[in-house]
């Protein structure tokens, strides 16, 4: 058990990156699943990740980008680009994540530097 309730500051990681997010806990996600709807993208608002040190991330930071053979063909409207879209698989938004409870909620903010 991970010991996340609701509310809590949760990070996010895989090899591809990471984000940070509130948790919201409910009995109608089975246990062991994490889902993550679309989210406006997190540049404000947001602490920094304990793995990156960075700001918490978008949501798509964890997604991995996947070029499809379908990707290749231009110009016809049937068959016109569509990120991480296209073909047998749906790898866009399927992800294999590792959830933890942030232990410490960083900011970054810092006192404002002022130049003379």
């Amino acid at each position: 058990m991970a010991g996340i309730v609701d509310n809590d500051w949760i990070e996010i990681f895989n090899v591809n990156g990471t984000l940070t997010a509130r948790a919201v806990v409910s009995q109608r996600v089975p246990e062991g699943m994490t889902l993550m709807y679309h989210a406006q993208e997190k540049i404000i608002n947001v602490p920094g990740a304990e793995m990156s040190g960075k700001r918490g991330g978008i949501h798509n930071s964890v997604t991995r980008t996947v070029t499809k053979p379908t990707h290749m063909i231009g110009g016809y409207a049937q068959l016109s680009y569509g990120f991480n879209y296209y073909g047998t698989v749906g790898s866009n938004r399927d992800e294999f994540v590792l959830i933890r409870k942030m232990k410490n909620v960083e900011w970054l903010e810092g006192p404002l530097k002022v130049e003379a």
